[in-house]
């Protein structure tokens, strides 16, 4: 039960920012993307359980707060889920050094299948250059953004107080 309140609080406070508090202070493209890294972390520690549901949830919660098209960001945030979920009990625990390529890889994964499914989804398809250009800027701010949002999930999760044996 604590690691869905933690995770959906932090989603629900992310998206705050992300929507009312983050376009004061920068432009969209370098606006950081919070449910990205929320993604990232349950597909690569499975808490909470339930990550794809958790994904999809996540990207229609996005697309709900954006005012994106419904359903691609739930799509998008499936494929980052997707990319990241062979990493699970590999990764981060005793080599932490390695959330900066978990970083670049859910902003690859984000603006690959952003681009891919803009292709058919949209009316006037993304082009490759601006996706690129975003991708740049947007893995500036995850390599920030997802070692924060880890280390609160972890501390809020009490993920690894969890998993020691007579706590």
């Amino acid at each position: 039960m604590r690691e869905h309140l933690a995770w959906w609080t932090t989603l629900a406070l992310g998206l705050l920012c992300q929507t009312a508090l983050f376009p004061y202070f920068s432009s969209p493209a370098w606006a950081p993307d919070l449910t990205r890294p929320l993604v990232l972390w349950v597909a690569v520690t499975g808490v909470p359980a339930g990550g794809a549901f958790l994904a999809f949830g996540a990207g229609l919660a996005l697309d709900a707060s954006t005012g994106g098209p419904p359903g691609f960001g739930a799509a998008v945030r499936l494929l980052v889920y997707g990319a990241a979920r062979p990493l699970r009990g590999v990764f981060f625990d005793d080599h932490p050094i390695l959330l900066f390529p978990l970083a670049l890889l859910g902003v690859s994964a984000d603006a690959a299948g952003a681009w891919v499914l803009s292709q058919f989804a949209l009316p006037a398809p993304l082009p490759a250059s601006s996706v690129l250009g975003t991708l740049w800027r947007q893995a500036l701010g995850d390599l920030i953004a997802v070692p924060l949002l880890f280390l609160l999930l972890e501390v809020a999760s009490g993920r690894r107080s969890s998993r020691r044996p007579g706590s």
